[in-house]
């Protein structure tokens, strides 16, 4: 199914950008527009200078990197690193916001931005912060309330951390473009590169409108609830990775796309919860092209104290949710697909470390239902005409008693007062 974009043509869902990046591309390549798919959108925060103007920057309120005399070039070559803190400085005496206009800014790093710091660029394509280190180009900690809207920042190291948030509270992410390096073709050169990384007792962080492409990891995440909303993640080796075996990881994502091609070596997984963790909620999300599009916990180590996926739809090539170790998952209203030219099993569950769930209304794509030996003994399943209850389902007689229902092996029901319920 194709998907219109206006005047732009159509583009078929499952034909990605495939990481939106031509393996071996320089800097130059971007500040020459390569890789610029700026549309009208983008133009909102421009700020043009009129002959004899000041800087529009200034009478915004903002402080400009570009401006005097800080001079940032943004051409994407020489490195823009001093300038930027020079107007960063300048940007928090005056209490106001550090603004880049379009262009592409290498850096080595960026300053450790205040808490309270809003930091805005000239649209997610058209403004591109670019790092080609190997360490982290942004770390805050103990931070509250930065955000960050319509810019853009680009991994181009063979490894590395874009921005990584310790023991920070309520930081922001609006209309913001992460690029990584990844693709199928470089695998695995650029695996170790992380967009972000959110550790220790980090909360509140939300990324809405935004795009997590082309990384090792896009998000990985040890840290306590954060949010997804109306974001996409593309061509990621692992899209969102809940890790620390802590009981801590948690994410709450909602109407948010995670794709890539069928290209084996282009995406593994696209959520990865990978030992103990806290609450992972999915809402509205749709999932495809990765050889395990979820994988839920590690068997006999543990996984999220909850996970809920309701009105989803998932694909995969190999594996579409794998519920390997978590308490009492609830899955409602989800589609099984199959990405293309795979046969994949569509749910697998293991019963030793899942053993109780709840599925209503699942859908899969290769048969009219998922067979009842999908589940393990202490699930409750409803679906078209049919509902398992675990233990046998409670019923109310019209004296008002409740009775739960057995059937033995060879179907005689028989029912046992349930007492007050």
């Amino acid at each position: 199914m194709g998907r219109t974009l206006g005047d732009r043509g159509t583009v078929d869902r499952r034909s990605v950008i495939r990481g939106g990046l031509v393996a071996g591309l320089g800097t130059a390549a971007v500040a020459g527009g390569l890789l610029s798919t700026r549309g009208p959108q983008d133009d909102a925060m421009e700020i043009a200078l009129a002959a004899g103007e000041p800087d529009a920057a200034t009478q915004l309120g903002f402080v400009s990197v570009k401006a005097a005399p800080h001079n940032a070039t943004g051409n994407g070559n020489s490195d823009d690193t001093a300038a930027i803190v020079s107007a960063y400085n300048a940007a928090r005496a005056a209490k106001a916001s550090l603004y880049f206009p379009s262009g592409s800014y290498k850096v080595s790093s960026l300053p450790q931005f205040d808490s309270l710091t809003t930091v805005r660029g000239a649209g997610a394509d058209a403004t591109t912060i670019i790092y080609t280190g190997t360490g982290t180009m942004l770390a805050l900690r103990d931070r509250q309330r930065v955000a960050f809207k319509n810019l853009g920042f680009w991994a181009a190291g063979n490894g590395g951390t874009l921005i990584s948030l310790d023991n920070c509270f309520r930081c922001s992410f609006e209309s913001v473009m992460l690029r990584g390096s990844h693709t199928a073709a470089t695998n695995p050169r650029y695996l170790g590169q992380i967009g972000v990384s959110i550790a220790s007792n980090t909360g509140g962080t939300s990324f809405s409108n935004c795009d997590i492409n082309n990384f090792g990891v896009g998000i990985s995440t040890s840290a306590i609830q954060n949010y997804i909303t109306n974001s996409k993640f593309t061509t990621n080796w692992i899209s969102l990775r809940g890790t620390g075996n802590n009981f801590a990881s948690g994410m709450a994502i909602s109407n948010t796309e995670f794709v890539s091609d069928i290209n084996v070596k282009s995406t593994d997984k696209h959520i990865h919860i990978d030992g103990r963790a806290s609450d992972w909620w999915l809402t509205n999300v749709w999932i495809e092209g990765a050889a395990t599009a979820i994988a839920v916990g590690a068997a006999g180590v543990g996984g999220p104290s909850q996970f809920g996926m309701v009105n989803c739809k998932i694909a995969a090539r190999t594996v579409d949710l794998d519920l390997m170790h978590c308490r009492q998952p609830y899955l409602a209203n989800v589609a099984f697909d199959a990405d293309q030219n795979a046969q994949p099993q569509l749910l697998k569950i293991n019963a030793a470390n899942v053993p109780e769930g709840v599925a209503t209304n699942l859908i899969t794509s290769v048969g009219a239902d998922f067979p009842m030996s999908t589940f393990p003994a202490g699930w409750t399943v409803t679906g078209r005409a049919k509902h398992l209850a675990a233990g046998g389902p409670l019923v109310r007689s019209p004296n008002g008693k409740i009775w739960k229902l057995a059937v033995s092996n060879t179907g005689q029901v028989s029912a046992v007062d349930a007492g007050n319920i």
